[in-house]
Formats: structure tokens, C-alpha cells, sequence
């Protein structure tokens, strides 16, 4: 008496798709189906490119805008201190003042706030492939905008203090 199991018997793979016969009248379906996606949008992104461009031009521009008020308030620095003394301020420049401080506020809160939700929506954009490219062109733009506001309003001050000269 022996324990031994009989022997396996072949094995033989499930028939693939192009060996199964075709249907009377019909065709083989084929051996490969390719997937079909839906197209991505690109919308993230160019919302994240405008967003960092707007960020850029309002506050660049609300920049100028304050460094040209900024000028009218510069010949009363007083030299030796590089100073300006709020007692000693006509009341029509320290209302210039006031306008000088509420700009630059508002330019760089404005492209804080743009800027960020550029860059952050960028970087998403670009991560998920929804518009990659307008993605990073917005992470650029918000990243390198902060020199643009900057040299707005220096440019918007040396203009300003040059015609008053």
C-alpha cells in the first residue's frame, strides 16, 4: 500500500480572448481595450495664474500709488534725525500720511492675500496635473511678485519725490 497522491493532471490556462470563437455572425471582441478618461480641466490652474497676476497688478499698482504720496510728505523729513516729527505736519500732509499708510496696507495685504491663495492653488494645480502649467506660472508669478509691489513703491517714491524737487 503506498501513500503516494496519483499524479496532477496538466494544467491548462483558461482560454485567452482571441482564442474564444466568435459569435455566430459577430466579431471577437478585442484582445486589448483601451481606457477612455474624461479630459482634465485646466480651470484650477488659470483660476491660480489670475490670482497670482491680480495679486501682482493691484498691489503694484496700490504700491506706486502710495510711494507717490509718500513724496509729498518727504520735505518734512527732518535731516538730522531722517525723521518726519507728526507735531510739525500741516494737517493736509498728515491726511497725505494717513493715505500713505492706508495703501500701503492695502497693497501689500492685498497681494498677501491674492498671492497666497495663487501660490496654494498653483502648487495643487500643478500636483494634480489640473492645468500644470498655468500652475506653475502662477506659483512663479506669486513668488517673484513680492519684488514687483516692492520696487513699485520705491519707483512710486523716487518719481514722486523727483517732481517735487
Amino acid at each position: 500500500m503506498s501513500t503516494t497522491p496519483p499524479p496532477p493532471e496538466p494544467y491548462t490556462p483558461p482560454p485567452t480572448r482571441s482564442e474564444v470563437p466568435a459569435a455566430p455572425g459577430g466579431y471577437a471582441a478585442p484582445a486589448y481595450a483601451p481606457e477612455h478618461r474624461a479630459p482634465v480641466s485646466k480651470r484650477l490652474g488659470i483660476i491660480a495664474f489670475v490670482a497670482s497676476l491680480l495679486a501682482v497688478v493691484v498691489g503694484a499698482i496700490l504700491a506706486y500709488t502710495a510711494g507717490l504720496q509718500a513724496a509729498g510728505i518727504a520735505q518734512y523729513v527732518d535731516p538730522s534725525a531722517g525723521q518726519v516729527d507728526p507735531e510739525s505736519l500741516p494737517p493736509e500732509v498728515q491726511q497725505s500720511a494717513v493715505a500713505v499708510a492706508g495703501l500701503s496696507v492695502a497693497a501689500f495685504a492685498i497681494y498677501g492675500i491674492l498671492g497666497l491663495w495663487g501660490f496654494i492653488q498653483g502648487i495643487i494645480a500643478a500636483v494634480k496635473n489640473r492645468g500644470r502649467g498655468w500652475g506653475i506660472a502662477a506659483i512663479i508669478i506669486a513668488v517673484l511678485g513680492g519684488i514687483v509691489v516692492i520696487a513699485a513703491l520705491s519707483i512710486g517714491a523716487a518719481a514722486g519725490v523727483g517732481s517735487t524737487l
